[in-house]
């Protein structure tokens, strides 16, 4: 099974040195939303930058990985970056009739002793967050969130500390986040926009491998090895890996008609031996076996379960129009909890289920009373994550990443 990459088709010398000039900004995720968008959209036709780009990515990787990851200073962090500033004019000086350039780290990066100093300097102070998250998952001491059409690094890894690492990654077009999960020390991603899966190594920082997920990925999950992507558009289930690594597998569970990229919804739960998946489009849950190589099970629950996860022994399921289901093993629906408006994804913590509404709300349902107990307000919120520490993560399209009390007041 091989990873899917993404290659240029041709040459623009013209555009070659504005992208050089940028690209260092860009790398390390301090260049503007333009700046950025013109650098990768150079990069895709440049074969010659494309080089250059990774070699720049990898030299300032193994500085960060050098590098301790603590906040200097403030009088620290300014001493550095004059000095840096001032290196570079050293070497590059600007007529006086110049514009004023933002400095190239790649012309001075071979010559320069300050580079690592300033380049730890500059990444590793706290940064604000990315305005935008639509995904989240916990990666244990970690936090993990993309955000979707966002340009440069849409992918960023938050530290127990609260210090921000962005991920570079580029895509022919801007990224659809549907889902995350974490296993075995990466965060697994879904790109609906660019049909693929994102395997992220958390501890490098780093994109490991891609695979291709035509049909609108939406669920996703991943077990023993395996991983098993929910199509929503397309309708079927695709199975990656297994004990040789073997070639996907398919599996088609119900027709469904093409949606566009923000509708894309579905989910997949590995519960014991079975395989838990919902097809949001026929208002079906399918149940198969561990493998996904066997469809034993399917239980029309009607309305558009959206999202599953295990609870005492079952499976609650999220109805995007309004509901939310306690189906016991046999595909009995156990309770049933009417709710406002159009929740799709969710968490279970501490007996406690956390539902995202995208018009605004975040509801708290307790699980024994299966009653709605609290409620907040926020702006967008797109996906919730119960963390280790008993803390949530929310995305929010709006605001960004925002870390919760259970109580959904501020940390």
């Amino acid at each position: 099974m091989n990873g899917q990459e993404w290659s240029g088709k041709g040459i623009d010398n013209s555009d070659c040195e504005a992208c050089r000039e940028d690209l260092s900004a860009v790398l390390l995720g301090i260049a503007s939303e333009a700046e950025a968008e013109r650098v990768q959209a150079h990069l895709q036709t440049c074969a010659t930058c494309q080089r250059e780009a990774a070699e720049l990515r990898q030299v300032l990787g193994g500085v960060l990985q050098a590098a301790p990851e603590i906040a200097p200073p403030a009088e620290l962090r300014a001493r550095v970056l004059n000095s840096a500033r001032s290196s570079n004019l050293q070497h590059h000086p600007i007529p006086q009739s110049a514009p004023r350039k933002r400095p190239n780290l790649a012309l001075w990066l071979p010559t320069s002793l300050g580079l690592a100093a300033a380049v730890a300097a500059f990444v590793l102070w706290p940064q604000p967050a990315p305005t935008r998250a639509d995904v989240v998952v916990s990666a244990g001491d970690s936090v993990v969130f993309a955000s979707s059409k966002s340009s440069g690094a849409p992918l960023t890894i938050r530290s127990a500390g609260g210090q921000l690492r962005r991920v570079n990654m580029e895509t022919p077009q801007p990224a659809w986040f549907t889902e995350a999960v974490f296993a075995v020390g990466r965060a697994y991603l879904l790109d609906a926009a660019n049909n693929q899966l994102i395997v992220l190594n958390v501890a490098q920082g780093k994109i490991e491998r891609r695979f291709a997920t035509p049909g609108g990925a939406a669920g996703l999950a991943v077990e023993d090895g395996r991983v098993f992507v929910k199509t929503a558009s397309s309708g079927e289930l695709l199975v990656f890996g297994g004990p040789n690594d073997a070639a996907t597998t398919r599996r088609i569970l119900a027709k469904a008609a093409p949606m566009p990229e923000a509708e894309c919804m579905d989910a997949v739960l590995h519960v014991g031996n079975r395989l838990w998946a919902t097809s949001h489009s026929t208002g079906q849950v399918f149940v198969l076996s561990a493998d996904g190589g066997q469809l034993l099970d399917t239980y029309a629950v009607g309305g558009a379960p959206v999202g599953l996860e295990q609870w005492s022994g079952g499976v609650l399921v999220l109805d995007v129009q309004g509901r939310l289901l306690e189906l016991a093993e046999d595909g009995q629906i156990r309770r049933t909890l009417k709710l406002k408006g159009n929740p799709d994804k969710f968490s279970v913590m501490d007996g406690k289920a956390y539902l995202t509404d995208r018009g605004g709300t975040v509801s708290v349902v307790d699980l024994q009373t299966f009653r709605v107990t609290r409620q907040r307000t926020f702006g967008t919120p797109m996906d919730i994550a119960a963390l280790p520490d008993g803390h949530l993560a929310l995305a929010d399209a709006t605001r960004g990443l925002l870390m919760l009390m259970p109580d959904l007041s501020d940390v």
